[in-house]
């Protein structure tokens, strides 16, 4: 629900901005639930949504069984139910744990299974983690329950000195056709492009990955100590350690570009680009992408 964290994100800016200002009203307080629930509701379009958020509980009738992650604080749930029959219905509950992020993964592993979900094959990441990577990535989870018709997602990663877990489970009267569609693909998609690791000192946000067909593109935006054209040699030393030829390298005003050539794992030969631009002193732009040129 790529709505959600933007939104929890700016109820809390909001909530930190306003401490001198006088102590919202409990209309105040009324609306701005009631816009929470309104932007809630429409990530699907003309798709008509019911929105819940429930503060400190779980759902009173959960799509499937959840663990709990180990010392797991509860912050609440996000109920979504669909007044269309063709469109899914969802459920997030959030929890912060003190344990690391292996070990919520781990447990959550093991507490699934023992709840009767059964895990989703291939990789659970976005497209097999390939791309610009944040210094703490955060790990994923897949499962299902074939009998009820629902899917799990489980994100989990680090922030500070908690570590920070979205149990999403979704109705999919779709599941058994996703399945046998694994199947015959051998799982999801999986990206060509080499994870990049973030330089010292540099911080990295990923901001989506996808593709197909031999052809992926990768996109971050990056704040470093570095100048341009050392962000861009500390990004190929990790290219060509993949396995990345570099074959030229151009300057257009603030923008670097370097093109490679790369075999993939079926040894077809591609094309690779990466650029960064700087849009301020340390704060920068980056692409990476792999092209395939099919005759």
């Amino acid at each position: 629900m790529p709505r959600l964290p933007l939104i929890l994100a700016l109820l809390t800016l909001s909530a930190a901005l306003a401490q001198p200002a006088p102590v919202p009203t409990p209309t105040d307080l009324a609306r701005e639930r009631e816009l929470t629930l309104r932007a809630l509701s429409s990530d699907y379009g003309p798709v008509a949504l019911d929105a819940q958020l429930l503060v400190g509980r779980l759902p009173p009738r959960p799509l499937g069984p959840l663990p709990v992650p180990p010392g797991g604080r509860l912050l609440g749930s996000v109920l979504r139910e669909s007044r269309t029959p063709d469109a899914p219905s969802s459920q997030s509950v959030f929890y912060d744990s003190p344990a690391a992020p292996a070990q919520v993964r781990t447990a959550l592993s093991t507490a699934l299974a023992a709840l009767g979900w059964t895990r989703f094959p291939g990789n659970p990441g976005p497209f097999g983690g390939g791309g610009f990577q944040a210094a703490e990535p955060p790990e994923y989870l897949a499962y299902y329950r074939l009998a009820q018709l629902v899917s799990l997602n489980a994100q989990v990663g680090r922030v500070g000195a908690v570590t920070r877990v979205t149990l999403s489970v979704t109705t999919d009267r779709n599941l058994r056709e996703q399945l046998g569609f694994r199947e015959r693909m051998g799982g999801e998609p999986q990206s060509n492009l080499p994870a990049l690791r973030p330089p010292a000192g540099t911080t990295v946000q990923p901001s989506g990955t996808g593709g197909g067909g031999g052809s992926w593109s990768s996109f971050a935006s990056v704040q470093s100590p570095l100048d341009l054209t050392g962000l861009l040699d500390t990004y190929g030393i990790q290219l060509k350690a993949a396995g990345w030829t570099l074959l030229n390298r151009s300057v257009t005003g603030k923008t670097v570009t370097s093109l490679w050539s790369f075999a993939d794992r079926d040894r077809n030969e591609l094309t690779g680009v990466l650029t960064v631009r700087e849009n301020a002193p340390g704060q920068y732009s980056a692409q990476l992408a792999s092209l395939a040129f099919r005759n």
